[in-house]
């Protein structure tokens, strides 16, 4: 067993350099730049974090989006060219308004005399763009 001859003159020397005012000043500037570390390596934390949580949801809105087809793709418009059984005013057969309103769901449209002319109008646009192809301009 280790006794020590004489503890009180290290503790002398001990509290003589803890009572310095040099001292207290290196400890005080110690304990600022350590905390100063300290925060800055918290804030690098939180901005990693931070930065994580916003790259996960970029990544997930950019999944659902993709496979859900948003933005809507570009739809292609056909044009038909006309046939030479429709250039002959003879040879085409043409419909009755019932029968043209018929080859529709029933209740979904009319026939409607506008400036004129008749024309197919649908209750329900969704109906419309379903049946109907948009002319080319």
């Amino acid at each position: 067993m280790r006794t020590d001859p004489d503890p009180e003159t290290e503790d002398v020397l001990l509290n003589a350099i803890l009572c310095d005012d040099t001292w207290q000043a290196v400890s005080t500037a110690f304990k600022a730049e350590a905390l100063r570390t300290y925060r800055i390596q918290q804030r690098v934390r939180r901005l990693t974090r931070w930065a994580g949580g916003v790259a996960a949801v970029a990544a997930v809105v950019a999944g659902v989006a993709h496979w859900s087809g948003w933005p809507p793709k570009a739809t292609r418009q056909i044009t038909v060219a006309p046939t030479q059984i429709a250039r002959s005013p003879d040879k085409v057969r043409r419909l009755t308004d019932a029968e043209l309103v018929a080859a529709f769901p029933k209740g979904s449209c009319f026939v409607a005399e506008v400036d004129g002319h008749k024309e197919l109008i649908f209750f329900d646009p969704k109906v419309a763009r379903t049946y109907m192809a948009r002319p080319t301009p």
